[in-house]
Protein backbone atom coordinates (compact mmCIF):
# COMPACT_ATOMS: atom_id res chain seq x y z
CA UNK A 1 0.00 0.00 0.00
CA UNK A 2 1.42 3.39 -1.04
CA UNK A 3 1.88 5.95 1.74
CA UNK A 4 1.56 9.60 0.74
CA UNK A 5 2.73 12.50 2.88
CA UNK A 6 1.26 16.00 2.62
CA UNK A 7 3.35 18.93 3.84
CA UNK A 8 1.42 22.19 4.19
CA UNK A 9 -2.17 22.29 5.38
CA UNK A 10 -3.58 25.35 3.69
CA UNK A 11 -6.62 25.08 1.44
CA UNK A 12 -4.90 22.83 -1.10
CA UNK A 13 -3.17 20.68 1.50
CA UNK A 14 -6.44 20.14 3.34
CA UNK A 15 -8.23 19.27 0.09
CA UNK A 16 -5.56 16.67 -0.73
CA UNK A 17 -5.60 15.26 2.81
CA UNK A 18 -9.39 14.92 2.67
CA UNK A 19 -9.22 13.19 -0.70
CA UNK A 20 -6.55 10.75 0.47
CA UNK A 21 -8.51 10.07 3.64
CA UNK A 22 -11.32 8.67 1.50
CA UNK A 23 -9.01 6.27 -0.35
CA UNK A 24 -8.96 2.76 1.15
CA UNK A 25 -6.08 1.75 -1.13
CA UNK A 26 -3.71 4.40 0.26
CA UNK A 27 -2.24 5.54 3.58
CA UNK A 28 -1.46 9.18 4.27
CA UNK A 29 0.21 11.44 6.82
CA UNK A 30 -0.30 15.20 7.06
CA UNK A 31 2.26 17.72 8.32
CA UNK A 32 1.99 21.47 8.88
CA UNK A 33 5.78 21.55 8.46
CA UNK A 34 8.77 19.23 8.68
CA UNK A 35 10.38 19.07 12.13
CA UNK A 36 12.75 16.75 14.02
CA UNK A 37 9.70 15.35 15.84
CA UNK A 38 7.94 14.13 12.68
CA UNK A 39 10.90 13.14 10.48
CA UNK A 40 10.48 9.48 11.43
CA UNK A 41 6.88 9.44 10.20
CA UNK A 42 7.92 11.37 7.08
CA UNK A 43 10.51 8.69 6.25
CA UNK A 44 7.72 6.10 6.13
CA UNK A 45 6.14 7.89 3.16
CA UNK A 46 6.70 6.58 -0.37
CA UNK A 47 6.12 10.05 -1.82
CA UNK A 48 5.43 13.53 -0.46
CA UNK A 49 3.21 16.29 -1.85
CA UNK A 50 4.18 19.77 -0.71
CA UNK A 51 1.75 22.69 -0.89
CA UNK A 52 3.31 25.23 1.45
CA UNK A 53 4.23 28.85 0.67
CA UNK A 54 6.79 30.29 -1.72
CA UNK A 55 9.26 31.12 1.06
CA UNK A 56 9.13 27.61 2.54
CA UNK A 57 8.86 25.39 -0.54
CA UNK A 58 12.57 25.21 -1.53
CA UNK A 59 13.53 24.19 2.01
CA UNK A 60 10.81 21.53 2.18
CA UNK A 61 11.89 20.10 -1.18
CA UNK A 62 15.53 19.95 -0.04
CA UNK A 63 14.55 18.20 3.19
CA UNK A 64 12.61 15.54 1.28
CA UNK A 65 15.48 15.05 -1.15
CA UNK A 66 17.91 14.74 1.78
CA UNK A 67 15.73 11.92 3.13
CA UNK A 68 15.56 10.22 -0.26
CA UNK A 69 11.79 10.71 -0.56
CA UNK A 70 10.27 11.50 -3.98
CA UNK A 71 8.53 14.87 -3.78
CA UNK A 72 5.75 16.55 -5.75
CA UNK A 73 5.88 20.34 -5.47
CA UNK A 74 2.70 22.30 -6.11
CA UNK A 75 3.63 25.57 -4.43
CA UNK A 76 3.88 28.52 -6.79
CA UNK A 77 5.79 31.78 -6.53
CA UNK A 78 9.25 30.26 -6.03
CA UNK A 79 10.10 28.88 -9.48
CA UNK A 80 11.27 32.15 -10.99
CA UNK A 81 13.86 32.64 -8.22
CA UNK A 82 14.87 29.15 -7.04
CA UNK A 83 14.06 26.60 -9.75
CA UNK A 84 17.55 26.19 -11.18
CA UNK A 85 19.16 25.75 -7.76
CA UNK A 86 16.50 23.19 -6.74
CA UNK A 87 16.94 21.22 -9.97
CA UNK A 88 20.71 21.25 -9.44
CA UNK A 89 20.26 20.09 -5.82
CA UNK A 90 17.96 17.26 -6.94
CA UNK A 91 20.55 16.06 -9.45
CA UNK A 92 23.29 16.32 -6.83
CA UNK A 93 21.23 14.17 -4.42
CA UNK A 94 20.15 11.82 -7.23
CA UNK A 95 16.63 12.49 -6.05
CA UNK A 96 13.16 12.36 -7.55
CA UNK A 97 11.13 15.53 -8.08
CA UNK A 98 8.00 16.51 -9.97
CA UNK A 99 7.15 20.20 -10.04
CA UNK A 100 4.19 21.98 -11.60
CA UNK A 101 2.55 25.39 -11.49
CA UNK A 102 -0.85 23.81 -12.13
CA UNK A 103 -2.07 20.20 -11.70
CA UNK A 104 -5.26 20.60 -13.72
CA UNK A 105 -5.36 18.31 -16.76
CA UNK A 106 -7.23 20.98 -18.71
CA UNK A 107 -4.71 23.70 -17.88
CA UNK A 108 -1.84 21.47 -18.95
CA UNK A 109 -3.60 20.99 -22.30
CA UNK A 110 -3.76 24.80 -22.55
CA UNK A 111 -0.01 24.95 -21.78
CA UNK A 112 0.60 22.67 -24.76
CA UNK A 113 -1.66 24.75 -27.00
CA UNK A 114 0.08 27.93 -25.82
CA UNK A 115 3.49 26.56 -26.77
CA UNK A 116 2.29 25.57 -30.23
CA UNK A 117 0.46 28.85 -30.80
CA UNK A 118 3.55 30.87 -29.82
CA UNK A 119 5.58 28.97 -32.41
CA UNK A 120 2.96 29.68 -35.11
CA UNK A 121 2.74 33.36 -34.17
CA UNK A 122 6.51 33.82 -34.34
CA UNK A 123 6.02 33.89 -38.14
CA UNK A 124 3.02 36.25 -37.95
CA UNK A 125 4.31 39.50 -36.39
CA UNK A 126 0.98 41.31 -36.82
CA UNK A 127 -0.43 39.26 -33.93
CA UNK A 128 0.48 40.54 -30.45
CA UNK A 129 -0.03 38.50 -27.26
CA UNK A 130 -1.64 39.44 -23.97
CA UNK A 131 -2.32 37.38 -20.85
CA UNK A 132 -5.03 37.79 -18.24
CA UNK A 133 -5.37 35.81 -15.01
CA UNK A 134 -8.10 36.08 -12.36
CA UNK A 135 -8.00 34.52 -8.89
CA UNK A 136 -9.63 34.83 -5.48
CA UNK A 137 -8.68 37.70 -3.21
CA UNK A 138 -6.65 35.41 -0.90
CA UNK A 139 -4.07 34.46 -3.53
CA UNK A 140 -0.68 35.90 -2.60
CA UNK A 141 1.48 35.53 -5.72
CA UNK A 142 0.84 37.85 -8.66
CA UNK A 143 1.13 37.04 -11.50
CA UNK A 144 0.11 33.49 -10.69
CA UNK A 145 2.54 30.62 -11.15
CA UNK A 146 0.37 29.39 -13.99
CA UNK A 147 0.66 32.77 -15.70
CA UNK A 148 4.45 32.59 -15.33
CA UNK A 149 4.43 29.26 -17.16
CA UNK A 150 2.38 30.78 -19.99
CA UNK A 151 4.78 33.74 -20.15
CA UNK A 152 7.95 31.63 -20.14
CA UNK A 153 6.61 29.31 -22.84
CA UNK A 154 5.92 32.28 -25.13
CA UNK A 155 9.32 33.87 -24.41
CA UNK A 156 11.19 30.69 -25.34
CA UNK A 157 9.28 30.28 -28.62
CA UNK A 158 8.75 33.82 -29.90
CA UNK A 159 11.99 35.74 -30.57
CA UNK A 160 10.40 39.20 -30.49
CA UNK A 161 9.49 39.14 -26.79
CA UNK A 162 12.08 39.64 -24.05
CA UNK A 163 9.92 39.83 -20.92
CA UNK A 164 6.54 40.92 -19.62
CA UNK A 165 4.86 44.03 -18.25
CA UNK A 166 2.62 43.39 -15.24
CA UNK A 167 -0.59 45.45 -15.21
CA UNK A 168 0.98 47.91 -17.66
CA UNK A 169 -0.11 51.48 -18.29
CA UNK A 170 -0.60 52.35 -21.94
CA UNK A 171 1.72 55.36 -22.04
CA UNK A 172 4.93 53.51 -21.07
CA UNK A 173 4.26 50.16 -22.70
CA UNK A 174 7.22 48.52 -24.47
CA UNK A 175 6.48 46.57 -27.63
CA UNK A 176 8.83 43.69 -26.75
CA UNK A 177 7.05 43.01 -23.45
CA UNK A 178 3.98 40.78 -23.06
CA UNK A 179 1.21 42.65 -21.22
CA UNK A 180 -0.01 40.57 -18.26
CA UNK A 181 -3.07 41.58 -16.25
CA UNK A 182 -3.76 40.11 -12.80
CA UNK A 183 -7.17 40.50 -11.16
CA UNK A 184 -8.08 39.43 -7.62
CA UNK A 185 -11.80 39.23 -6.92
CA UNK A 186 -14.25 37.21 -4.87
CA UNK A 187 -13.61 33.47 -4.64
CA UNK A 188 -12.63 32.84 -8.27
CA UNK A 189 -10.89 29.45 -8.42
CA UNK A 190 -8.73 30.37 -11.39
CA UNK A 191 -9.07 31.81 -14.89
CA UNK A 192 -6.24 32.16 -17.44
CA UNK A 193 -6.43 33.52 -20.96
CA UNK A 194 -3.88 34.08 -23.71
CA UNK A 195 -5.03 36.28 -26.59
CA UNK A 196 -3.18 37.08 -29.83
CA UNK A 197 -4.62 40.11 -31.59
CA UNK A 198 -3.75 41.69 -34.93
CA UNK A 199 -6.26 44.51 -34.44
CA UNK A 200 -8.45 43.05 -37.16
CA UNK A 201 -8.92 39.62 -35.55
CA UNK A 202 -8.04 37.74 -32.38
CA UNK A 203 -7.15 34.16 -31.44
CA UNK A 204 -7.84 33.21 -27.81
CA UNK A 205 -7.14 30.16 -25.64
CA UNK A 206 -8.43 30.04 -22.07
CA UNK A 207 -9.03 27.82 -19.07
CA UNK A 208 -11.35 28.30 -16.10
CA UNK A 209 -11.42 26.18 -12.96
CA UNK A 210 -14.78 25.77 -11.21
CA UNK A 211 -13.71 23.46 -8.38
CA UNK A 212 -10.42 23.17 -6.46
CA UNK A 213 -10.77 19.39 -6.43
CA UNK A 214 -9.28 19.27 -9.94
CA UNK A 215 -5.97 20.49 -8.51
CA UNK A 216 -6.08 18.01 -5.61
CA UNK A 217 -6.93 15.16 -7.98
CA UNK A 218 -4.08 16.13 -10.28
CA UNK A 219 -1.60 16.34 -7.40
CA UNK A 220 -2.58 12.89 -6.11
CA UNK A 221 -2.35 11.47 -9.63
CA UNK A 222 1.12 13.02 -9.97
CA UNK A 223 2.26 11.61 -6.61
CA UNK A 224 1.14 8.06 -7.38
CA UNK A 225 2.73 8.27 -10.81
CA UNK A 226 5.99 9.63 -9.38
CA UNK A 227 6.18 6.88 -6.75
CA UNK A 228 6.59 4.37 -9.61
CA UNK A 229 9.24 6.26 -11.56
CA UNK A 230 13.04 5.97 -11.53
CA UNK A 231 15.02 8.81 -10.01
CA UNK A 232 14.90 12.02 -12.00
CA UNK A 233 13.13 15.32 -12.56
CA UNK A 234 9.63 15.38 -14.05
CA UNK A 235 6.75 17.71 -14.89
CA UNK A 236 3.09 17.19 -15.80
CA UNK A 237 4.15 16.94 -19.45
CA UNK A 238 5.74 13.58 -18.62
CA UNK A 239 2.52 12.23 -17.09
CA UNK A 240 0.19 13.48 -19.84
CA UNK A 241 2.55 12.92 -22.80
CA UNK A 242 1.99 16.45 -24.14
Amino acid sequence: MTTVGIVGLGKMGQAIASMLGNREDLKSHSFHRISPENTGILKSCDVVIEFTIAEAAPGVIRQCLDLGIPVVSGTTGWHEYNLESILSYCKQKQGTLLYATNFSVGMNIVFALNRKLAEVMSDLPAFKPSIQEIHHVHKKDSPSGTAYTLIEDILTRHPHYTGFAHNPGGENFQDDKIPVTSIREGEVKGFHQVAWSSGAEQVTIAHEAFDRTIFAEGAVMAALWLSRQPRGIYTMKDILNI
